[in-house]
């Protein structure tokens, strides 16, 4: 009866243990914790009421009324702007629902792109499509007006803003690299994120205010998915550091 040899395989990386100095990490987590606090505080103390008085007036030049409001958010004292929603004839609804119906099932048979993305498209448009219906059949119960929307909006953005910010630090922390190239990392994640955030909540408010109230829904909904975009550029940092010190062992000690 013959001895098979027994093969060694190491535990996976996710199984072991990081060997860092922890005062060190615990002092460039908090650096990065505290940099995301100035940022945010100075975002929403002063950059995104510029932003909206600066909107504001780009809207009235274009002959848009809109009226700019005063609301209270966790402490912040928010300019949003103030118009209306407008509301889509159900006939109109039923025909957008039937070409999105049209579209997920052409989508699903086509055979050039590849089917990961289809499966993220149609998820979106299915959701998209229970919205569409709710307008339908419940559109007079909606129950915001245009204001209360937008603090809601800007309440679920805040929060969520605050608590991603914090995990990418903890995050980024880990990174075998240096503070420094970690930090300008995370702080021009941040920048890029708040700027992107400024145009999203333009053209949200344009979309439900000259388009469609369908628009609402979704907008509100995509708040929560952007964790993909931290977790894309988190991943591609990470990446990048890999590559630069993949020949340096003692950069990764597990």
């Amino acid at each position: 009866m013959s001895v098979c040899n027994t093969i060694y395989i190491p535990p996976h990386r996710s199984y072991r243990k990081i060997h860092a100095n922890k005062t060190k990490l615990f002092f460039e987590m908090f650096a990065m914790i505290l940099a995301s606090l100035v940022v945010e505080y100075i975002f929403l103390k002063y950059i995104f009421n510029q932003f909206i008085d600066f909107f504001q007036k780009l809207l009235l030049s274009v002959q848009i009324d809109s009226v700019l409001k005063n609301v209270e958010i966790f402490g912040f004292n928010i300019h949003l702007i103030e118009l209306s929603f407008i509301h889509t004839q159900p006939i109109v609804l039923f025909f957008i629902v039937l070409v999105m119906v049209i579209t997920v099932f052409i989508l699903m048979k086509q055979h050039f792109i590849p089917h990961n993305v289809i499966m993220w498209i149609n998820f979106f448009v299915i959701i998209f499509i229970v919205f569409v219906l709710y307008f339908i059949f419940l559109g007079n119960y909606f129950p915001y007006s245009f204001l209360e929307y937008f603090e809601l909006y800007m309440t679920a953005h805040i929060g969520f803003v605050f608590f991603i910010f914090i995990i990418t630090s903890f995050s980024m922390v880990l990174v075998p690299n240096t503070f420094s190239r970690k930090f300008i990392a995370f702080f021009f994640i941040m920048i890029y994120y708040l700027l992107f955030s400024l145009i999203r909540y333009a053209v949200t408010l344009l979309l439900v205010s000259e388009v469609s109230i369908i628009f609402a829904p979704i907008l509100f909904f995509t708040l929560y998915l952007d964790f993909i975009f931290f977790v894309s550029a988190y991943s591609y940092f990470l990446y990048k550091s890999a590559i630069r010190y993949y020949k340096q062992e003692n950069q990764w000690v597990w």
